[in-house]
């Protein structure tokens, strides 16, 4: 069995940027714990552990996926607090296009590969404990309006995600390429 998810890898100029925010967060009154800069990706569908042979079915399903689509730009910004701001568990950036491709792709990699597809985001902290709620969320409303700029998605990856004590470790297994 393999752990795996389908994602976007994150453009080196756009981690320094993100890393800033992630350090307000060492701040605020809750302890979290942040996603390392060589993990940063936005999210698609966790697969979770798939069987070995059935991973060469995702690879083909994903390269389907990525040929009906041209590359286009997305934009990251706007904080957002998941599930919701009264059950804080996860802090991410919101990530959008203009003409919805991302939403779409998430829509065929449901109907095709399956897995937990959830709205495109990509997770900066995951929530463990908030001491002062109250605290967090005015801190989290000053980030809220956050603009981190484009980048343009090329390819989408399945990624194998291996749990160590140090924390996981990312394998790009396949990357489909979007056409030009």
């Amino acid at each position: 069995m393999v752990r795996c998810f389908i994602g976007i890898l994150i453009p080196e100029e756009l981690k320094k940027p993100i890393r800033n925010i992630q350090d307000r967060f060492k701040n605020l009154p809750m302890s979290c714990k942040l996603v390392e800069s060589t993990n940063l990706h936005v999210s698609l569908s966790f697969l979770g552990e798939i069987e070995e042979n059935k991973i060469e079915e995702v690879k083909r399903n994903l390269d389907l996926i990525c040929n009906e689509f041209r590359k286009f730009k997305v934009t990251i910004s706007g904080l957002k607090t998941i599930p919701s701001k009264s059950h804080i568990r996860v802090l991410a950036l919101e990530v959008s296009d203009k003409e919805k491709n991302l939403e779409e792709i998430s829509k065929k990699i449901k109907e095709k590969i399956e897995g937990d597809v959830k709205p495109p985001h990509l997770t900066l902290a995951r929530v463990k404990n908030i001491s002062n709620k109250q605290k967090v969320l005015e801190e989290l409303e000053k980030m809220e309006k956050v603009e981190l700029g484009d980048f343009l998605i090329s390819s989408i990856q399945l990624i194998k995600s291996e749990l160590r004590q140090t924390g996981p470790v990312y394998l790009t297994l396949h990357e489909s390429r979007l056409r030009d």
